[in-house]
C-alpha cells in the first residue's frame, strides 16, 4: 500500500460513495478549513493493483512555535476492519508527517461503538468492536469513553433513520414531541428559508453557543453552498393572535356548557368527580388563553410584520441531512420553534427521498440527573437512534513533545 496526493475532485469522487462518508470528509470543509487558515491535503491510498482502496482529508494546524497537528475529521475513509490497512496507514502518516513537524495525527471516525436504545441500554450484538483496544495498542492515545462534550465531533449522535411516509415518521413521534410541534403551529410559527444575507440574523441566535466568530458561518455558506441551509421560525403575530382568540372564545363556549350542567346536575345534587374536574380543567384554560390573548394582542401591535424567534442550519450530504446548530429567543420558548423548525426539514426532505437526519450530539448519561437530559429526550424524542462512535484518538509522532502538549490544558484549546 501506498499513499498519494489526490486532486479535491478525486477526493470528492472517491468520498461521496464511501460507507463513513460525512460532510467533514469534503473538498467543502477542506475549502471551509483553508479560509479558518489552516492547510489541507487529499490523501488516497492505493493498493498493489493500483485501486484507490481508501482517502482521508487532512487538516494541518499550528500548536506552538515550529510544532504542528493533523486531524482527519471523522477519519479516515477506510475499512476499518482492515486492521492490516489501518496500521500500514498509521505507520505511513506516522514517518511522513514526523518530517513536517506535526506532533500528532487526530481521528474520530463515525464508527458505532455500541447499539443502544433510547433509554442507553446497550442491545445485544454478535459483532463484538475491538477497534478501541486495537488503536491503544498501535501507538493511539485515546480521549476515553467520555459521555458528553470534550471532544472536537460529538462522540454521542441522534440519528433518524427515514422509513414510510413522512406522516409514519410524525405518528412514530414521541407524544410530547407531537404535542410541542402542534402547540407551536396553533400559536402561528411558520418556517421560512434563508440565504446568505440572513446569516447575519441567524448568527444572533447560536453565536453565543461556540466561540466562533460570524465569519465562520459566512465561510460556510461560501465553502457548501447550496448544501449550506437556513431555516428561521418567524411567529406570525397576526396569526396567533386569530387563533388565540378562536381558542379563548371556544374554551369560554365550553366553560357555559359545563356551567350549565353543573346547575342542572346540581338541582339533583348529582354532580359528579369527572364534571368537576372539568370545570377546573376549563377554568385554568380559559386563564391561560385570556392571559395569551393580551400578549398576542402587544405582540401584532409592537410586532405587526412578525417576529424571528428561532434559527437552525443545516448541511445537506448525498443521502441525507446533518444538523449543524440551531437557536431560539428564550422569551419565545414555549412557542417551541426548534422543534417545529426539526419537522420543518424532516418533512421536506424525508418527502424528497432522505434516508436519515443528524440530529447532532446528544450525551451518553441517560439517567435522571443529567443536566442535558432535557436534550436527549428531545433529539431522541423523534424516533432516533442513539449512536455511539468509538471516540477520539491521537496518532503520537513525537511523544516528547506530544507529553507536554498534553499537561498544558492552554495548548489544547488551541486545536481546532
Amino acid at each position: 500500500m501506498k499513499i498519494v496526493i489526490l486532486t479535491p475532485e478525486q477526493f470528492d469522487n472517491f468520498s461521496k460513495d464511501h460507507p463513513l462518508h460525512t460532510f467533514y470528509q469534503t473538498s467543502n470543509y477542506g475549502n471551509l478549513m483553508l479560509k479558518q487558515n489552516h492547510e489541507v491535503n487529499y490523501y488516497g491510498f492505493i493498493n498493489e493493483e493500483n485501486t484507490l482502496i481508501g482517502a482521508t482529508l487532512l487538516v494541518t494546524g499550528k500548536l506552538f512555535s515550529s510544532y504542528k497537528y493533523a486531524y482527519a475529521p471523522r477519519g479516515f475513509l477506510i475499512n476499518y476492519d482492515d486492521r492490516d490497512l489501518l496500521m500500514q496507514i498509521s505507520n505511513k502518516f506516522k514517518n511522513y508527517l514526523s518530517k513536517q513537524k506535526i506532533v500528532f495525527l487526530k481521528i474520530d471516525p463515525p464508527v458505532i461503538n455500541n447499539k443502544r436504545d433510547s433509554e442507553g441500554r446497550i442491545l445485544p450484538s454478535p459483532y463484538a468492536n475491538d477497534l478501541i483496544v486495537f488503536l491503544q495498542n498501535n501507538g493511539y492515545s485515546y480521549f476515553g469513553e467520555n459521555q458528553f462534550f470534550g471532544t472536537l465531533k460529538p462522540r454521542w449522535n441522534a440519528i433518524l433513520k427515514v422509513t414510510g411516509s413522512s406522516e409514519r415518521l410524525f405518528d412514530n413521534f414521541e407524544p410530547n414531541i407531537k404535542n410541542k410541534i402542534r402547540k407551536s403551529i396553533s400559536r402561528g410559527v411558520e418556517i421560512i428559508q434563508g440565504n446568505y444575507n440572513d446569516i447575519g440574523v441567524f448568527y444572533s441566535f447560536v453565536g453565543k453557543k461556540h466561540n466562533r466568530p460570524l465569519s465562520y458561518y459566512q465561510d460556510f455558506s461560501s465553502a457548501f453552498g447550496q448544501d449550506f441551509e437556513l431555516y428561521f421560525a418567524k411567529l406570525n403575530t397576526e396569526k396567533y393572535l386569530k387563533n388565540i382568540k378562536a381558542l379563548y372564545e371556544k374554551e369560554i363556549e365550553h366553560n357555559e356548557k359545563i356551567n350549565v350542567e353543573i346547575q342542572k346536575e346540581g338541582l339533583n345534587n348529582n354532580i359528579s368527580n369527572k364534571l368537576t374536574n372539568s370545570k377546573i380543567t376549563s377554568d385554568k384554560l380559559l386563564a391561560v388563553y385570556k392571559n395569551e390573548l393580551m400578549q398576542a394582542s402587544r405582540l401584532f401591535e409592537t410586532n405587526p410584520n412578525g417576529i424571528i424567534i428561532g434559527a437552525s442550519a443545516y448541511i445537506k450530504e448525498r443521502y441525507g441531512l446533518a444538523l449543524l446548530i440551531e437557536g431560539l429567543n428564550q422569551t419565545f420558548s414555549l412557542f417551541y420553534p426548534t422543534f417545529l423548525l426539526k419537522w420543518h426539514v424532516i418533512e421536506k426532505y424525508a418527502k424528497a427521498g432522505a434516508v436519515y437526519f443528524n440530529l447532532n450530539a446528544i450525551t451518553g448519561n441517560f439517567t435522571p440527573n443529567n443536566k442535558y437530559r432535557g436534550l436527549n429526550e428531545m433529539k431522541l424524542g423523534y424516533n432516533a437512534e442513539v449512536a455511539e462512535y468509538i471516540g477520539e484518538f491521537d496518532l503520537i509522532i513525537n511523544k516528547t513533545i506530544y507529553s507536554l502538549y498534553r499537561k498544558n490544558k492552554f495548548l489544547q484549546k488551541n486545536i481546532k
